[in-house]
């Protein structure tokens, strides 16, 4: 698939966030020993930027508005000129 436009900035984006946020310096932050609900830190910020990475994905993956062929208001620009057309026989 081709991406266009914002989404694929919105990917290129997303792949350097979490790229930048899992490498060593910024992991090592995060390697300190400290347990939040018995859980080490560094797990739950490794996972944490996963559960991101894919609920980023799935916001960026969503699909626009259907674009229709031809707006509905020049259909009843059509109906309107037509009826006037009538009108005026």
């Amino acid at each position: 698939m081709i991406r266009t436009g914002r989404k694929k900035e919105w990917s290129i984006l997303l792949f350097v966030v979490c790229f930048v946020s899992l490498m060593p310096p910024v992991i090592s932050l995060f390697d300190i020993p400290l347990l939040v609900f018995d859980i080490p830190l560094i797990f739950l910020f490794i996972f944490g930027v996963w559960a991101f990475a894919i609920a980023m994905t799935a916001v960026g993956a969503r699909r626009g508005p259907e674009k229709s062929i031809g707006p509905p208001e020049a259909e009843r620009g059509i109906a309107n000129a037509a009826d006037s057309v009538r009108g005026k026989q």
